[in-house]
Parts: C-alpha cells; sequence; structure tokens
C-alpha cells in the first residue's frame, strides 16, 4: 500500500519520554520495553556512536528491526524491479556485485541475493545489521553486511552497481558531505557503475518541511502503521535542513503501543541544485530521474510526487 499524506496527525507523547514511548494510545501509560537484544543476533557487532551517527540512527523505531522490516516492506518488490532495470537500460556489462547504502533491515539485499546477485550492505544502526544478519543466516543467503556511516564509508571492494533508498541521503546535511560521498562511492564502483539514489522532494513550495504522510502494513496477527512527519518550525532557511520523525504504532497481540522515533534534522534538496552538486563533484554524469521506481515514470511537473529517484553513472 503506498503512503497517502495525511492533513493532521496528532502523536503526542502522553509521559515524560518524547523520545521512546511505547504507549497504548488514550492510556496515559509509557512502555520501555526491549525487543531481543543485538548482542543475542550477533555477538560483538559494534554500537552507533553517539558523537558521530548521524540523526536518525538515535531513532527508537532502529532499535525495532521486526517492525521497521514490516512496516517499509510495501514497495519493495518494485524498488527491486526498477534496480534491475536499471542494470539492464544503463549498466555497461552484466551486474554481479551490489552495495546497498542505508540498507535497514536488509529488505532489498534478500531479495536481490535470491536472484543470484552478491549484495553488500551497511547501515549505521547495530540493531538492523544484527537483523538482515539473522535473516540471511536463516535463509541462508550469502551476503556482507556491516555497521558503517555513509559520511565516512569504510566498505571495501568494487561494485558494479549501488543504491540509496528511502531519503537515507538527506542525512548528508551539507554539500560538502554530498560532494564528498558521492566521490567515496564512485570510486567504490567499477567502469560505468551506476548509482542509483531516492529521496523526498516537496511537489509544492507551501509542502517545504510540511508534509505527513501515512501507511500500514500487517503480517499474521501483527500491524505496523508508520507515520513520517516533518516539523515545519524547525526550517533553517540557510542550511536548507529541518527536522522530520518517524513514529510506528504497532497493534500485536490485542494490545497497542506506539514508538517515536524522535526528531531528526535532514536536507532539503532541490532537482536543479542535485544536478548542480553531482556536475561539483565530478565523477558522476546523471543519466534520469524518475517520480516513481518506474523507467516510464519521468520526474516533471506532471508526474512529480513526494519521491525523486535519480539514475548516476560513473564518468
Amino acid at each position: 500500500m503506498p503512503p497517502s499524506v495525511v492533513s493532521a496527525l496528532s502523536l503526542e507523547c502522553p509521559t515524560h519520554d518524547p523520545t521512546i514511548c511505547r504507549t497504548p494510545l488514550g492510556s496515559g501509560v509509557c512502555h520501555d520495553e526491549a525487543d531481543r537484544p543485538v548482542e543475542d543476533l550477533a555477538p560483538g557487532l559494534p554500537s552507533a556512536d553517539p558523537a558521530t551517527d548521524c540523526g536518525m540512527s538515535n531513532s527508537a523505531v532502529y532499535r525495532y528491526p521486526r517492525y521497521y522490516a514490516l512496516g517499509y516492506r510495501w514497495n519493495t518488490e518494485a524498488e527491486c524491479r526498477f534496480i534491475e532495470a536499471c542494470l539492464k537500460a544503463y549498466g555497461s556489462s552484466p551486474a554481479t556485485r551490489l552495495l546497498d547504502l542505508g540498507c535497514g533491515s536488509g529488505r532489498h539485499m534478500t531479495r536481490l541475493a535470491k536472484r543470484g546477485y552478491h549484495v553488500t550492505g551497511v547501515d549505521l544502526s547495530p540493531e538492523m545489521v544484527a537483523y538482515a544478519l539473522e535473516e540471511a543466516r536463516k535463509a541462508p543467503l550469502d551476503v556482507s553486511v556491516s555497521v558503517d556511516d555513509i559520511r565516512h564509508l569504510k566498505v571495501q571492494g568494487t561494485y558494479d552497481a549501488a543504491f540509496c533508498f528511502m531519503d537515507t541521503f538527506r542525512f548528508l546535511l551539507t554539500n560538502e558531505e554530498i560532494i564528498a560521498h558521492l566521490r567515496t562511492v564512485a570510486r567504490l564502483l567499477a567502469p560505468g557503475g551506476l548509482y542509483l539514489i531516492d529521496f523526498w522532494v516537496p511537489n509544492q513550495w507551501e509542502k517545504i518541511g510540511n508534509e505527513v504522510h501515512q501507511w500500514e502494513q500487517a503480517e499474521g496477527e501483527a500491524i505496523v502503521r508508520v507515520f513520517y512527519l516533518q516539523h515545519p518550525d524547525t526550517i533553517d532557511p540557510i542550511t536548507q535542513t529541518f527536522e522530520d520523525e518517524l513514529v510506528f504504532q504497532i497493534v500485536e497481540g490485542g494490545q497497542t503501543q506506539e514508538i517515536r522515533g524522535g526528531p531528526t534534522r535532514t536536507r532539503l534538496i532541490m532537482p536543479q541544485e542535485f544536478r548542480a552538486l553531482i556536475d561539483a563533484a565530478g565523477v558522476f554524469e546523471l543519466l534520469a530521474t524518475h517520480g516513481d521506481f518506474d523507467l516510464t515514470r519521468p520526474l516533471d511537473g506532471t508526474s512529480l510526487s513526494w519521491r525523486m529517484i535519480s539514475v548516476l553513472r560513473t564518468r
């Protein structure tokens, strides 16, 4: 089910903790229960460094990867088909080695690995990485997953294509970070390698920093409702940043609970600005921009949606 924009949403936490709230709506009771700890899934996995991680990795929703995996699965197949279509349409040679930047719970990795690709994923959240490793082990699938920071990538190897989906790219807050990131990714790609990037763009000026999206997914007795909120009062017009937030509402076992992610500062990047940043980096050419995960839907005035998907190729 695709996200929809809603005009108003009240998800105020009635308790003392504005960051983590597992509260049955209307009960006024705060529950701070933990899912299976990361140490149980992957002993020795490093923890995120609060001094260096980028914003949303601190989000409480990232500590519940099972709910995240369920809530974000709605468009996974279309996104994987889009990746394969880009490899066929724009790739210079048969592609087998893929790099997933901001892999989250591993939803793209596992599906692409089942299709024969060799996939490497990185994410700043140790909980997400542990969950992705566990899911790959159970399949079993041959994937590589590690904790890493898209601003200072340490991952090694050579890849035919990389992708960075679901707004992860907007954690790069400055022009300098964006240009450095593009140059780093280009060094990881084989000649003619592709980089697919997906992030939110406003479709109307008055919606800049002022949108709310919601969707839900169900599996068995569990329902995950995802709310993506932007906080317009936090807009900084000089840095083009503002705070947004994820909120999960979980219905499971006859109970309803809420997990507030907490505000995270992210960057607003407009289409023409992004083209200029790509040119400034000097390592990619912009082949196409799309308004959806569909090669037949270019980004234009009639198709402009809540997201822009860009296809880059190394020079």
